[in-house]
Parts: C-alpha cells; structure tokens; sequence
C-alpha cells in the first residue's frame, strides 16, 4: 500500500477544478457530513478525482469539464452544515493540478518532501565531495535526526516509552526510510532487534555500488534511542541489502 501525501492531481483530457473546504470543529464527530458533499458531486455529475483530508480542512479535485457555472457548486457546498468556508479554483493548466494552499505537517510541525532520487542526489554528493570519513558524516546527521525526532514525539505525544517507540516505527515507515518490522523490543535490560526492508539509504548504496552498511539510518535508530533512555547506545547493523542480505538488520546494544 502507498500514498500520495502531496495534494496533486492528473486527468488525461479532463479539465481539473480545485475545491478547498474548512470545517468547523464538530464536523470532526458529526456524521454524514462527507455524504451530503459527494451527494452534491453526484447531483451535478461531477466526477472526483481525488480526495485530501486533513483535520478540519478538505481538498477535492473534480473534473470540472462541462460545468459553466463553478459558483452555484460553491454555494452549494458551503450549505451543507458544518462547513464554515469553501472555495473553489478554477483550471490552471487543466490536466494537472495541484494545491499550493496545504502545508505538510506531522503533529503540526512542518514537514519538506523529497523524492527518493533527490534524497539519492543527497547521499551521492556526501559520498562523491567529502573525501575523509563521509560514513561518520552521515552518521552524525542521523544522531541529530534522531535526537530530534524524540523531543519532537516527547512532546507532541505525551505517551510513555514503550508506547511512543510503537508509534516512531509506524512513522519510520511512513515516511520513507523503510519498511520497519520490530524483532525484539525490551528496554531493561536492553534487547532490541529490527528487520527493515527496503532501506532507503542501504538501497540507494547497493545501486551506486557501495558494498557499505547503513549510516543514517543506522544513526537515527542510535539517537532516537539515546535520547529515550537517558543514555548512550549502540546501533549496528548485522545485516545488510548492500552486503548481500535481502534484508537490513539492526541491533541495539548497551555501551
């Protein structure tokens, strides 16, 4: 399963209208208030291209070929109960459209999004301009990332240990560093081990024909558990798709 977290749309042919809704606060716990908007879809057989929700705002894109009057949708829209604004964007470019309203946000903390062949142009250039020690390099920005990942889920979650790291795994994979399976997870004494598959950073070395393991990931998992712990742990991967494994392997030890 995958996702598209940028609000976009395509429609070969079609002519592509944006419709931007902010709710009020208790359409988060009403119900039916999705149902009476697509019923206005349907009433004036509007196609829906897609569909972007996030917490009390709403993006849908609709294939607005056909419709004179954008206007008449709007109002009706903005009829339906709970709905405190909405407007609609009429074609730009047509078959392609996308949002420059929605900011990305985890737990209201800005996110930027890259592709992989830009994260892939970022591993390559440490590799191909720091001619000493660019693994330590990259180890040290994982630390930092890790490190910060924590304080920014100690305070946005407010949940105790166990709970918080069941969380940062989901969060690991949904943001595109892997696909993260715990093996084990025991923090007194100490026992963790992860599977990961599809490494983000161990894939783009295997391909750039670096027969290396992990570094930033490897020093994401160190930092995130170092902060957690209150104090230093080591993360080495035994495993590694560069080196031949089908799959990454890291294991969490005391120092």
């Amino acid at each position: 399963m995958s996702f598209e977290p940028i609000p976009m749309a395509t429609c070969e042919g079609g002519r592509i209208a944006t419709i931007i809704i902010e709710f009020s606060f208790e359409a988060k716990y009403a119900i039916g208030v999705l149902r009476d908007i697509a019923e206005i879809m349907a009433e004036w057989n509007i196609p829906i291209i897609k569909v972007f929700n996030s917490n009390t705002s709403m993006i849908i894109f609709i294939d607005s070929s056909g419709i004179r009057d954008l206007a008449r949708i709007e109002d009706a829209i903005r009829r339906v109960k709970y709905v405190k604004n909405v407007e609609i964007h009429p074609p730009d470019v047509g078959v392609v459209e996308v949002c420059p309203n929605a900011t990305p946000k985890i737990s209201g903390e800005r996110v930027v999004i890259i592709r992989r062949s830009a994260f892939k142009s970022l591993i390559n250039a440490v590799w191909g301009n720091l001619k000493v020690a660019p693994q330590m390099m990259l180890y040290i920005i994982g630390r930092e990332i890790g490190e910060s990942y924590y304080e920014a889920h100690k305070k946005s979650m407010k949940l105790n240990p166990e709970d918080m790291l069941k969380i940062a795994e989901k969060l690991f994979t949904v943001v595109g560093y892997g696909i993260i399976k715990p093996v084990k997870r025991c923090l007194n004494p100490l026992e963790v081990e992860y599977i990961i598959y599809d490494c983000l950073e161990c894939g783009i070395n295997l391909e750039s024909g670096r027969r290396v393991k992990s570094s930033l990931i490897r020093g994401i998992i160190e930092g995130y558990y170092s902060k957690l712990l209150g104090r230093e742990v080591e993360c080495k991967e035994e495993e590694c798709i560069a080196m031949g494994s089908d799959k990454c392997r890291m294991v969490l030890r005391e120092l």
